[in-house]
């Protein structure tokens, strides 16, 4: 009995620090709210977000959500949708967001998205300034997300009144995009250590692993971003 106790207990501090691990290893890498926009100018007629996992195990995204706020204001249980499938080590995920059929609002100018996205998604993201959490379960972030409770967090724009790294410094428009890369040693919560490294560059979705590996010049050009 006494090694049956012990034995479950290495079990659940192996699966708590699994978890621990895979949440440090996953962050928001992209973010795209030009869609929604009538304007023969923009880039895509969908806004996007896009994962990637730095760590060197797939992660399950079945309990994670996506929540969105926006610039100034708190998150809600109406502006979140939840996630699925997996993500491979080292691979992106990337999200359709504004579409149609799940109430959301597309553009009616721009391109379709280059590539399948993983997922669709319903919210509207801002295309000048806002917030987005990474969460990793359905609980709502608390208030504007100073208080941590999410995986990763990104706050846009010169008015977002949180961000989760450094300071905003240009809004974004109808054909730029927020890009991030994981650099240090990650945690979680308000004191996650990633660089935003481009306020003003040139929407580049990148999708999962096979499309990845053929991707040819638009797939080198979205990882030499991410060793800017």
């Amino acid at each position: 009995m006494k090694m049956k106790k012990v034995l479950a207990a290495f079990v659940m501090v192996a699966a708590l620090a699994g978890a621990g691990s895979a949440n440090a290893a996953l962050y928001i890498s992209q973010i795209y709210g030009g869609g929604g926009s009538g304007q023969t100018s923009v880039t895509y007629k969908y806004d996007y977000i896009e994962l990637y996992n730095s760590g060197t195990t797939a992660i399950d995204l079945s309990s994670y959500s996506i929540q969105y706020a926006s610039a100034t204001g708190n998150f809600a249980s109406n502006l979140m949708h939840s996630l699925s499938g997996t993500i491979g080590a080292n691979k992106y995920y990337l999200i359709q967001e504004s579409t149609a059929a799940l109430g959301g609002s597309p553009g009616t100018a721009g391109a379709e998205l280059p590539v399948t996205a993983n997922l669709l998604g319903k919210l509207n993201l801002s295309g000048t300034a806002g917030k987005v959490a990474l969460v990793s379960s359905s609980t709502v972030v608390p208030g504007t997300g100073s208080t941590g409770g999410y995986v990763d967090l990104i706050g846009y724009g010169t008015s977002a009144n949180f961000n989760n790294n450094k300071p905003t410094t240009a809004n974004l428009s109808l054909t730029t995009a927020v890009f991030q890369s994981n650099n240090g040693t990650l945690t979680t919560g308000a004191t996650s250590l990633h660089q935003q490294i481009d306020y003003n560059s040139t929407p580049t979705p990148v999708p999962a692993a096979a499309w990845l590996l053929g991707s040819g010049l638009l797939g080198l050009v979205g990882i030499r971003r991410r060793k800017v």
